[in-house]
């Protein structure tokens, strides 16, 4: 009696609880995703520094930066978060913050077009190498 009871229980689990919305019916097209890449690198170019007047050692090169924003139809580059900021058109930011409000600007921007990161690799973007694959839904 048990055993029919509980196999009563669960074929009305499955009738009620068998439909799911994690697959498209037969008839219904799969969605699209547009995918794009963003990628930030930053090196030290090593060379031998310079001694100044009076045994002081001159001051370090800066690093160079490097932030390219990749879909299928164009690429933009930029030599740091700001300026590629600027060039997506976010919100323009208060005087005199770090490269990590930049980066969020650029995250914000690209958000509010639809765009969701899928994958991470590498560096938190303000330091070495780090790339962020992100997709957004084709209308």
């Amino acid at each position: 009696m048990k055993k029919s009871l509980a196999l009563a229980v669960f074929a009305a689990v499955a009738v009620v609880g068998g439909s799911s919305s994690g697959a498209p019916a037969l008839g219904d097209k799969p969605p699209r995703w547009e995918y794009a890449e963003l990628h930030v690198q930053r090196s030290v170019v090593v060379r031998p520094l310079p001694v100044a007047p009076g045994g002081a050692a001159a001051n370090l090169p800066a690093p160079t930066v490097t932030v390219r924003w990749a879909t299928g139809e164009e690429e933009v580059q930029a030599e740091n978060w700001e300026q590629l900021a600027e060039k997506l058109k976010a919100p323009a930011a208060k005087k005199e913050v770090t490269p990590t409000v930049h980066k969020l600007r650029v995250f914000n921007r690209l958000g509010a077009d639809g765009w969701e990161v899928v994958e991470h690799t590498g560096t938190d973007g303000t330091v070495g190498t780090a790339t962020w694959l992100l997709k957004r839904r084709v209308p």
